[in-house]
């Protein structure tokens, strides 16, 4: 198969699905190098700090408003068309307002371990 055949195209704001009890998260694509997910808020919904020990992350804000939390920085303040990079290790969480669903995409790399990071770029 050429690359041209593996081509994906989705329209995320036709998938958007919100829930007064959490926030909904959808995958949209993965490959052998990343994964791509939306994440909807509904207004008041959180995703509390955490990290990713061998894993940059990319926020992209498709809708609505927001913060981007950081446990060692300032937080960000997102809108529409807003793009976060968060580099692997960074305590990081998002919050939405009182009165705005949030829709994000997230693009990062797969889930591996330290371990198997470790063994990739040294071998050991």
């Amino acid at each position: 198969m050429s690359l041209v055949e593996r081509v994906e195209h989705y329209e995320v704001i036709e998938n958007t699905e919100f829930s007064k009890e959490e926030f909904i998260r959808k995958p949209i694509l993965q490959s052998q190098g990343i994964v791509c997910d939306f994440v909807c808020f509904e207004p008041g919904q959180a995703a509390g700090s955490h990290k990713h020990p061998v894993q940059d992350e990319i926020f992209y804000v498709v809708e609505g408003k927001g913060t981007i939390t950081f446990e060692d920085r300032d937080d960000i303040q997102v809108k529409p068309g807003s793009v976060v990079f968060t580099p692997s290790g960074v305590v990081h969480g998002v919050e939405t307002t009182d009165s705005d669903r949030l829709v994000l995409m997230l693009i990062k790399g797969l889930g591996i371990t330290e371990r198997s990071a470790r063994f990739f770029m040294h071998g050991d």
